[in-house]
């Protein structure tokens, strides 16, 4: 009679050791990312096609009115100029369909102002991607 007792005790204590573990998962789900950091990224040229640095530069959210980036020029001095558009670090930011950023530059010679828009996507994604837009932005 013991031994049976004890031969069950011995499998209750086995198999309550023996629980599921469960990753706890985020309010986007569990997903496997990269450790890269994508940046979205325009250039401004001038009416002869030169790259050219721009004053008063910004990147606004037009859904949230939220301004992403400001006179944030990628690698201050490196050439050619590159300005972000949004980053992984605006991930949370931007919804998971994309919402249209309303980049604009003006030119520092002509003081002529140039806009566009760049559809990105975030939310729940590992990284920014872009849907739509120009590469470039060209002054007249």
């Amino acid at each position: 009679m013991y031994r049976k007792l004890i031969i069950l005790l011995i499998f209750a204590v086995l198999f309550s050791a023996c629980t599921k573990t469960q990753q706890k998962n985020s309010a986007c789900g569990t997903q496997v990312c990269t450790a890269l950091f994508a940046t979205i990224t325009i250039k401004f040229l001038d009416k002869n096609g030169n790259q050219i640095v721009v004053n008063n530069y910004t990147a606004i959210n037009q859904r949230t009115k939220e301004v992403l980036h400001d006179n944030k020029l990628l690698a201050p001095g490196a050439y050619p100029p590159y300005y972000d558009v949004a980053d992984d670090s605006d991930l949370k930011k931007l919804s998971a369909d994309g919402d249209n950023i309303i980049v604009s530059g003006t030119d520092p010679a002509t003081n002529q102002v140039k806009t566009a828009v760049i559809k990105v996507a975030g939310g729940c994604i590992c990284h920014v991607s872009k849907i739509s837009g120009p590469d470039s932005i060209v002054f007249d």
